[in-house]
């Protein structure tokens, strides 16, 4: 069992450094392993399973050090008030969610793939972090449902992010490829409606996937090639389309 280390921060130089660390290193060391600690036990107990108590065990941060990285607060709209727990689920929710956001702003289309292998690309590169690790699929896709108004926001917010993306990312293949046809249809004039529904779907296909026993899955492969061509079929095209 793991013992947090005293907070004793009265041992200071006058250069504000307890033992050679300055207190914003050492606060943030301490708010990196709160926030692993919390994917590891929000993505494998669940978040309404997991006490501050446990949270602290597992980081080795004291619960004091835990309330002041992580107090109850309002929310950034000011209409409710967020715990301590709340506000460490948001900033694990932000952190994860721009993993992904990083990873499609720089995708790259490599260079001979077929369409649907370029449509793969895409799907894998937006999955793979949660397909990787189960507990961020988790954490993004069931943790945090439903715990406030404030990431309930987010969350709309980023299946917006999201279905943006997919609409980037589709031009970018309409740079590479040529299909026949208006290659318009990979482009619906709706809003971005359908690449919001083509996410709406792909989330709920990775929480099945996340709920369904290993043995009994699909392989990550078929996985994905799937939800690509489920996703060339919404945006008019044939899977076997720019081959």
């Amino acid at each position: 069992m793991n013992i947090p280390a005293p907070d004793n921060s009265a041992d200071t130089d006058s250069a504000g450094l307890w033992r050679g660390t300055s207190r914003t290193d050492r606060d943030g060391a301490r708010r990196n392993r709160l926030l692993a600690a919390a994917l590891e036990l929000y993505g494998t107990r669940g978040f309404r399973a997991t006490s501050i108590q446990a949270l602290c065990q597992e980081s080795g941060v004291s619960s004091r050090s835990f309330y002041d990285l992580f107090p109850a607060r309002r929310s950034d709209a000011g209409q409710e008030s967020l715990t301590a727990q709340e506000s460490l689920l948001e900033e694990l929710y932000i952190i994860l969610n721009e993993e992904i956001g990083q990873a499609l702003t720089t995708l790259t289309i490599p260079a001979g793939t077929s369409l649907l292998e370029a449509t793969i690309h895409i799907v894998s590169t937006a999955l793979m972090p949660m397909l990787s690790d189960e507990r961020k699929a988790r954490v993004l896709e069931v943790e945090a449902v439903g715990v406030s108004e404030s990431l309930e926001a987010r969350r709309r917010a980023t299946m917006r992010m999201l279905a943006a993306a997919v609409d980037s990312a589709f031009e970018s293949v309409l740079s590479v490829f040529t299909l026949p046809g208006s290659t318009s249809s990979l482009r619906p004039d709706d809003g971005g409606l359908t690449s919001l529904i083509i996410v709406g779907g792909i989330t709920e296909a990775l929480v099945q996937r996340v709920h369904t026993p290993v043995a009994q899955r699909s392989s990550t492969d078929d996985f994905l090639t799937g939800i690509a061509k489920v996703a060339m079929r919404a945006h008019g095209v044939s899977p076997s389309a720019g081959a």
